[in-house]
């Protein structure tokens, strides 16, 4: 796939304003700003004490976001080589390399192996819209305990999909923007 100089850009926190400069190939839908602001605006400004995942990180443009406005930790997960090299390089760069970790793998079976219950309270999730990946990321997330109880999760799909959702998922908020849908929802897990 042919490459080209994208851009993403840092709405908000200590890099407001900061243009990053990625390399775009046809198979990367970056978020769009309108769609981050949004987001971010339902979440609040200030991220500090949270631990993020960002699933399908491709630009890592959610993740850098959150960690602009002072989130704890931000796991990134992506399975193109050529993407999380370039966003380890931004993270390297802006000295914040500590504050994250790095997993080149499927965003499906990592979740799948993941061992550590209660691990983040806020989790990104921007599939591929053709393989329809969100229902079963969702159960995998609520059966491995992944998020804390309460934890949130943000997720992007195309709305000609039927979007359906486990029944511990509740939609907080939601947004369509063209042909898209932006949602904002709470895990809830059942008391033993």
């Amino acid at each position: 796939m042919k490459e080209k100089k994208g851009e993403i850009r840092i709405i908000s926190g200590k890099w407001k304003g900061k243009k990053i400069l990625f390399n775009l190939s046809s198979d990367l839908r970056p978020t769009p700003d309108r769609a981050k602001e949004t987001l971010f605006n339902w979440l609040g400004q200030d991220l500090k004490n949270l631990d993020c995942l960002d699933l399908f990180s491709g630009t890592g443009a959610l993740g850098l976001e959150a960690l602009s406005r002072g989130a704890r930790k931000i796991t990134f997960v992506e399975k193109k080589k050529s993407y999380l090299q370039e966003i380890k390089k931004i993270i390297s760069d802006m000295g914040e390399i500590k504050k994250c970790d790095f997993f080149l793998e499927d965003c499906v079976k990592w979740v799948e192996n993941f061992q550590l219950e209660g691990a983040y309270d806020l989790v990104f999730i921007d599939p591929p819209f053709k393989k329809n990946l969100i229902y079963k990321l969702l159960e995998n997330l609520i059966q491995k305990k992944i998020l804390v109880d309460k934890g949130r999760i943000y997720f992007e799909y195309e709305k000609v999909l039927e979007l359906k959702l486990p029944g511990t998922v509740t939609i907080l908020k939601e947004k369509n923007l063209g042909k898209k849908s932006y949602v904002l929802a709470e895990i809830t897990y059942p008391s033993s």
